[in-house]
């Protein structure tokens, strides 16, 4: 924890500073600790600016999510973090399978909390309960850790649709979606990738939206707020290729309508700038329409049909 208290005040937002550290051990079995706050991607920050929202989605990645596309690997992880996390940031913690969630406890007492306690108890703890994630308040001086939520011994989250993975062996030219195992059902939302490990081995992902992990379609709570319990599937592509310590090729990443303005920030958070949309008028809501106009005429995201 104290790596990412030393360091929040490097974070770029003049006023809603965050760092968290991700620590764990790597595909070699070696420990690993690394540390970020929340930032502007540099094409957006170069290129639009840091006081326009990026659709209705700032144009930050947050610094949860940062520690989760910087790590080796994210599966079995613990991550410290100097804020309470929001609800777009427990979904990506779930989805990347982080085990262990730490928060300093003067995070409790700043302005996102006061602002949005019902989502953090709400949402973001509802998030972390199902999918099994423990959560713990440090007091960093006092040397005290406050169990919040502990996560039974054994306990399995269900999830109702999984990531699909195979060793990609199929030609990689521009109709390679047209392989995939995974089929468009009830015409829901669905993204697909080639990704690669650091030994250079191939595989092809693929995701619908889902629930958050833990949650099924009928077992959903009903949203309180602005956020939702669904995460989309550019979202749980990102964050499973993290999970397992894959690259995203930048030329083979496919998603079957526009993706969410917050999906098209991750994207550009990854290093992903190129994508092929299937249906350009289609999608979640408006915003994502816009964000896509954004980051396209900034040429910061080429997009192919």
């Amino acid at each position: 924890m104290q790596q990412a208290v030393d360091i929040v005040d490097d974070s770029p937002h003049p006023t809603n500073k965050i760092a968290a550290t991700i620590a764990g051990k790597d595909k070699d079995g070696k420990d690993f600790s690394l540390s970020r706050t929340n930032f502007w991607p540099d094409d957006i920050r170069e290129k639009i600016g840091t006081n326009t929202k990026i659709g209705n989605s700032s144009g930050t990645i947050h610094a949860e999510t940062a520690c989760i596309l910087g790590a080796p690997v994210s599966e079995n992880a613990a991550l410290f973090v100097t804020d309470p996390p929001c609800p777009n940031c427990m979904k990506n913690i779930a989805e990347a399978q982080i085990k262990t969630l730490y928060i300093d406890h003067k995070g409790f007492d700043k302005d996102w909390v006061k602002r949005n306690e019902d989502d953090f108890e709400h949402m973001s703890m509802r998030i972390a309960e199902h999918a099994g994630i423990s959560v713990y308040e440090i007091w960093r001086k006092e040397e005290k850790l406050v169990p919040i939520l502990e996560v039974p011994e054994g306990y399995a989250p269900v999830i109702e649709k999984p990531l699909q993975m195979e060793s990609h062996k199929g030609n990689t030219d521009k109709n390679w979606i047209a392989s995939l195992s995974l089929a468009m059902t009830n015409n829901e939302p669905f993204a697909a990738a080639i990704a690669h490990d650091k030994l250079g081995n191939r595989y092809t992902l693929s995701a619908a939206a889902h629930p958050a992990i833990g949650y099924t379609s009928q077992s959903m709570d009903t949203p309180e707020g602005k956020y939702s319990f669904i995460l989309q599937p550019i979202n749980r592509l990102i964050m499973s290729a993290a999970r397992y310590g894959f690259k995203i090729d930048a030329e083979y990443l496919y998603s079957s309508r526009v993706p969410t303005a917050r999906e098209l920030v991750n994207m550009v958070g990854a290093s992903v700038t190129k994508i092929h949309i299937d249906d350009k008028e289609d999608s979640r809501d408006e915003n994502g329409l816009k964000a896509l106009k954004q980051l396209t005429d900034a040429k910061i995201l080429n997009v192919e049909q």
